[in-house]
């Protein structure tokens, strides 16, 4: 999970880097699609009841004293929901993050 993490732009050293010039990033959703909407999920359902895929599109700002670096990257979602036998009983868990909108992995 760490290197599909550090796919969208995160990793140890752009983050040193950015703490370093008191740098931060912001990011918000720009496009969301979730199970039935997604083709793959319409032509290869989930094993399971309470197993939900999203993919993100993600508008990212890299702030810094010079400006502002903006970007967008793409991400997908998986999350295990009640009534899943293997989901918390009163939440859903991530069970799964890529760095790329059109991978989704069961």
């Amino acid at each position: 999970m760490a290197q599909e993490f550090q796919s969208t732009g995160v990793t140890a050293a752009s983050f040193a880097a950015l703490s370093g010039m008191h740098a931060y990033r912001t990011a918000s959703i720009s496009t969301a699609a979730c199970d039935g909407e997604l083709a793959q999920v319409q032509q290869h359902p989930p094993p399971w009841n309470g197993l939900h895929v999203c993919t993100f599109t993600l508008k990212v700002v890299e702030h810094q004293t010079g400006g502002a670096n903006p970007y967008t990257t793409p991400v997908s979602v998986m999350v295990n929901c009640p009534p899943a036998a293997s989901a918390p009983t009163d939440r859903c868990a991530m069970v799964g993050f890529y760095a790329s909108a059109s991978r989704i992995v069961y």
